[in-house]
């Protein structure tokens, strides 16, 4: 009891306020944008912990063959424990985060005590306090699919506090090396943004101590063997499978541009906008992209990045001589964080987002923390300018702050509430479409048929807004195209987009789309061709089989209808929809004994299917009349 009563002294008890205050009203979130990754109903994690070797075994993100990415086990297992204790919950789920949220601030509270011991205590608090409540933090603790964000932040801590005790501890100390070792490799475990670490660990070892240059050498070194293990354990565990992701230019122009000039623009542009965004957020998005973060020209934020660039090497230059720990490294920390994401060495997925900022704000806050306190000593706060400057910050980042959180709260509400600002961003275009088309299926039966079109237009010219911003978006072509197939009955509007699409990448889907619009244009035997190249691209597409054989079907084309059927049987497609569906064409044929077996295969693929059990009574008793009348 006096251990609990020790660490939950008055400075952990506010940082504990303010994580309630700030996000508390995150609990009442349900899921939004992007958690159906990691968690909700349907997700490989909702089975609880039994599924832990498969999740071990698999990549973050697995749609389909063609798209499979990335190696995160570590997040997906903290919801698999979680389902598994609590059952599938949002309310617990944000709280989780919340408490990992809190754990990370307190771990960094004790590394940066030990890190600035040369500062009086409070320094280390104010460094923590600021950091927690930038509101640009709303996205990694209000998202639960950021929650790998928060778990990396937590391993980085553990790994820096232990590499510290094993310094102190005059290098003898092995257990806290090992330690911190293995935090590092947890924490490429969680996400790659500890990868900077493995450079800021040894350089903040150095400037504590110079003498200690060879030791900071043999971290570093140490640390690589971290990544390299976690690349192994990847290529081990999945097999080393993993299908390339396809880029758009929208994401990021770099993906496809690679000249060096739009680089040195791009990171200019991204480096004054994770300033500006770490110290006043304004216009915070679930998804930036080229439409609302330029690579190829300056913008204002560009500006500031050219005017960051010569302080942040002066500042680094200054704070060395000066032995001002507290600037130095915190810049290195901005610096370092930062690095991944300029898009200079490698683009980033929608040029820039807010959770990117999350690792470099922490070095933003111990920047503005050391100003302040060259100005202004905060060893005992008793000027009224710094109290009165720092209430006001706190009710402005608490307002910013638990309003984000609002808009976090479900998909629709994060999509409407972004795009009210970045009405020409064509991700959330896609999106706000996507939402139309769903709110009003959801609402099917209390809508009347031309409300439900209305709806659905209204959605169609989402979608072709998104388009036009970003023309090679197959994601919006292809929605598109459904709504205008199968909602709207535009055929001849739906073709464009579905041979566009189909020049990108072809896909079953947009084949069957097109045989559609082929159909219903009169255009007959373009609609076979298209769907027969369905069955071959997937012999289980059934919607193919369907429609092909209604139309053999329909114009007394019986044998084709058989020949198509018996080859899907004969390539191991045994479902009962293949086996109805050739009972049906033999019925329809008058062939009672043939279709009487292939709805008795049908219900023995499955015996609670009510077609095959009916029509296999109706098929004896009419082959038993036949017989008798013979």
């Amino acid at each position: 009891m006096n251990k609990l009563k020790e660490f939950f002294n008055k400075e952990r008890i506010l940082i504990l306020i303010i994580v309630a205050i700030f996000y508390g009203n995150t609990v009442k979130n349900e899921y939004s944008l992007d958690d159906s990754l990691v968690t909700e109903k349907g997700n490989i994690t909702t089975n609880g912990i039994k599924v832990i070797p498969k999740i071990i075994k698999s990549f973050y993100i697995e749609q389909s063959n063609e798209f499979k990415f990335d190696y995160r086990p570590i997040v997906k297992i903290s919801y698999a424990i979680e389902h598994e204790l609590f059952g599938v919950n949002p309310a617990v789920s944000h709280f989780f985060n919340l408490l990992f949220y809190l754990i990370g601030l307190y771990l960094l509270y004790n590394v940066l005590i030990k890190l600035l011991a040369y500062y009086h205590k409070n320094i280390a608090l104010y460094c923590v306090i600021l950091f927690a409540i930038m509101p640009i933090h709303t996205e990694v603790v209000g998202s639960l699919k950021n929650r790998d964000m928060l778990l990396c932040f937590i391993f980085c801590m553990v790994g820096l506090k232990h590499l510290m005790l094993f310094v102190e501890s005059d290098f003898k100390k092995w257990g806290s090396l090992l330690i911190g070792f293995l935090s590092f490799y947890f924490g490429f475990l969680s996400k790659l943004d500890v990868l900077p670490y493995l450079a800021i660990a040894p350089i903040i070892i150095f400037i504590k101590n110079p003498k200690h240059f060879k030791w900071a050498i043999n971290f570093a070194i140490l640390f690589i063997m971290t990544y390299i293990l976690f690349k192994i354990t990847k290529r081990e565990l999945t097999g080393g499978v993993g299908a390339q992701r396809v880029y758009y230019y929208f994401e990021n122009p770099l993906f496809f541009e690679k000249g060096l000039k739009y680089k040195i623009i791009a990171s200019l542009n991204c480096l004054g906008f994770y300033i500006n965004q770490s110290i006043m957020p304004f216009k915070m998005c679930c998804y930036y992209g080229t439409d609302t973060i330029s690579v190829t020209k300056l913008t204002y934020h560009g500006y500031i990045g050219i005017i960051c660039v010569p302080l942040l090497v002066f500042g680094l230059v200054k704070s060395y001589l000066k032995k001002n720990y507290l600037l130095l490294i915190g810049i290195v920390i901005f610096c370092s964080s930062i690095s991944m994401y300029l898009n200079f060495a490698k683009p980033s997925v929608g040029i820039v987002a807010d959770r990117f900022t999350f690792f470099g704000s922490l070095g933003i806050a111990m920047v503005i923390i050391s100003l302040i306190n060259s100005y202004f000593p905060l060893k005992n706060v008793s000027s009224n300018k710094v109290k009165i400057g720092a209430g006001m910050v706190i009710i402005l980042f608490a307002g910013m702050t638990i309003k984000r959180n609002v808009d976090w709260n479900n998909k629709r509400s994060i999509i409407e509430a972004d795009f009210a600002k970045y009405p020409n961003n064509s991700y959330l275009n896609y999106k706000r479409g996507m939402d139309i088309v769903q709110r009003t299926m959801e609402t099917n039966t209390m809508l009347s048929p031309d409300q439900k079109r209305n709806k659905f237009i209204e959605a169609r010219a989402f979608l072709e807004k998104s388009i036009q911003v970003a023309p090679d978006y197959a994601n919006s072509r292809n929605y598109l195209a459904y709504v205008l197939v199968y909602l709207l009955n535009d055929f001849n509007a739906a073709l464009p987009h579905i041979n566009y699409s189909i020049a990108y990448k072809e896909t079953t889907d947009l084949y069957y789309y097109k045989a559609i619009c082929m159909r219903e244009t009169k255009q007959k035997d373009s609609s076979e061709y298209y769907l027969l190249k369905c069955v071959k691209m997937d012999d289980k597409y059934y919607n193919a089989y369907g429609l092909l054989a209604y139309d053999y079907n329909l114009n007394k084309q019986h044998q084709k209808s058989i020949d198509l059927f018996k080859g899907a049987i004969a390539k191991g497609v045994k479902t009962i929809e293949i086996y109805n569906a050739l009972g049906k064409t033999y019925w329809e044929i008058g062939n009672n004994v043939e279709a009487n077996f292939y709805y008795q295969k049908a219900l023995e693929t499955d015996p609670s299917n009510q077609e095959a059990a009916a029509m296999v009574k109706r098929t004896t008793t009419a082959s038993t009349s036949t017989v008798s009348v013979n």
